[in-house]
This record gives structure tokens, sequence and C-alpha cells, in this order.
């Protein structure tokens, strides 16, 4: 419990680093300046398009919980989603989003090894799909940087990989053998990754899910530049920017990607034109719609019959 403590101190000292850098080293009177100009209609197109992304994921999470044989209807999926995704902007990591997500889909579902096998499968493809729009994103601009090549391509690596592991349907033998609790549901997990296995299309599917998703995270964004009148960036150079400043923002070094996603917007855009107050203001705009939009969840969340189901079985769930 200390170490889990001090990780999460320290996290939460490093992003507030980043933040106070970022307010002693910015000219807050642009910044003022850039948000006070920000045109409303475009911003009502940002949080359009953040809704589709949700429809978008929840159909994807939908697809891999059939391939996997759960009965879970896409309404009970939309509410679980948006539940997750208020876990992961008001806790101190998106692992607690996914945590809910696993024990909400568990409970409904009854089979907490698919739950698991279809948030850690999801997960994964999205981060393929992410790599994969990052790679697409650097061919339509000149000279890219090459670092940012060979993050995605090493990304798409590792997650192909992790699939592998994951639908594989391969587990030590003494684990298949056990009636430990903790053995009993590995090998669920085993079971349930042979069926995503058998499903080729399905995860094929799941995969084009993400890249559609990752679509709508970068319209959210072209949205806001259009909304700030940071005309250079047009859709493509939009494409290639904000998967590497998704990618930056997932770095388990601070709280829910701030300070690193801001840093990452600087970083990134100036090179086209854009002011550092004008990228600094999109980060935080973006940032705030996403977590405007999530309340939602949390309206689903205090206001379910299931939550206090969800408590009792918490402690007695593997």
């Amino acid at each position: 419990m200390l170490n889990k403590n001090l990780k999460l101190l320290l996290k939460v000292l490093f992003s507030l680093a980043l933040i106070g850098w970022f307010i002693k080293a910015f000219n807050w009177s642009e910044i003022i300046l850039v948000l006070s100009g920000v045109k409303l209609g475009w911003l009502a197109a940002a949080v359009g398009w953040i809704v589709l992304a949700m429809v978008v994921s929840t159909v994807k999470w939908h697809a891999i919980t059939k391939a996997l044989g759960l009965k879970l209807s896409y309404r009970e999926l939309w509410r679980i989603y948006w539940v997750g995704i208020f876990f992961n902007n008001f806790l101190p990591s998106s692992i607690g989003g996914d945590a809910l997500r696993i024990l909400w889909a568990a409970k409904l579902s009854g089979d907490s090894p698919g739950a698991t096998s279809s948030v850690v499968i999801e997960r994964i493809l999205a981060t393929t799909g992410l790599a994969f729009l990052g790679l697409l994103g650097c061919m339509f601009v000149d000279n890219p940087d090459q670092k940012l090549i060979f993050l995605f391509c090493l990304l798409i690596i590792l997650t192909a990989g992790l699939l592998a592991l994951v639908i594989g349907g391969k587990a030590p033998k003494f684990i298949l053998a056990s009636q430990n609790k903790l053995c009993l549901f590995l090998a669920g997990m085993t079971k349930h990754g042979l069926k995503a296995k058998k499903n080729p299309l399905i995860l094929v599917s799941a995969l084009g899910w993400s890249v559609i998703f990752q679509l709508c995270i970068v319209g959210t964004n072209y949205a806001l530049f259009q909304g700030l009148s940071l005309n250079m960036i047009d859709v493509f150079k939009s494409v290639y920017v904000i998967p590497a400043t998704s990618v930056a923002s997932m770095l388990p070094l601070g709280i829910n990607g701030y300070g690193l996603r801001e840093g990452a917007y600087v970083m990134l855009l100036t090179p086209f034109g854009v002011p550092k107050a004008g990228a600094f203001s999109a980060s935080v705009i973006f940032a705030f719609l996403v977590s405007a939009c999530s309340l939602w969840g949390g309206w689903i969340w205090f206001t379910s019959r299931e939550k206090k189901q969800l408590y009792k079985s918490e402690s007695t769930t593997v």
C-alpha cells in the first residue's frame, strides 16, 4: 500500500511540476486572448465528435463480447462505457475505469473471465488502431519525425504480441489442472481467448472500429483547431499530430496525462506555425470537454441500481 501511495504521489507531483512549468513559461495574456475568441459552433461540433467516439467504442466492445459469448446488450455496454470514462477522468488512473467496466460487465454476464478478456482485448486493439492511424498520418506530412514512425511501429509489434498471447489459448498445465480460484479465473480467460481466435473477422472489424474511434478523436481536435482559428492545421496534419499526443497522454508518468498531453500539443503543433498559446489552449479545452462529457457517466453511476451490488461483489471478485 505504501509503494502504491508513493507512486501516486510521484505521479501527482510530476503532473503538477509540468503544469507549473507551463504556467510560468507561457504568456497568459496571449492564452486569454486565444480563449476569448473561441467559436462556440466549433466547440459544439467537438462535443458531437466525442459522443460519436463513444458510440463507436461501444459498437467495438459489443462485437468483442459477442465473439466471446457474453450476453450483454448494446445498451448495457453503452452505460458501462460512459461510467468507465467518468472514472478514467476523475480518478488518478485510467485503470480505474477499466476495472469498473470489468466488474460491471462481469456482474451482468455472470462471467468474470470473459468480461476481463473483453476489456483487455478492446484495450489492445484500441492501441493498435491508434498506432495504425499514426503511421497513416506520417504519410500525410513532409519530413515526418522518424522517432514517431519508430514509436508507432513498435506499438503495433507490441500490441500484436500481446493479442497473440491473450488469444493463443495456451496456459501452463498446472493452471489448467488447479482448482485454485485464481487459476480457475486464468483458465477461463484462456478459454475465452480461444473463442476470440476462432472469430478473426470480428477481431479485424474491432480493429477497424478502433481506427474509426481515433478518427473521431482527430475530428474532435480538428474542430477545436478551427474554433481557435488555428487554420494552419488541416485535417491531414491533425491525423499526424493527434495520435502522437494520445500516446504521450498514455505514458504512466503523470495523472491522466495532465502535463504530458499539453507538452505534446505544444511540441508537435508549433513546428506547423501554431503559437504556443494556441497549442496549449487546444489541449486544455480538449481535456475539459472530454471530462465535461464524461459527467454523463457519473450521472449514470450515481443513479444506477447496480452500484450497491457492485460494491458487494468487489470483495469477492478475483
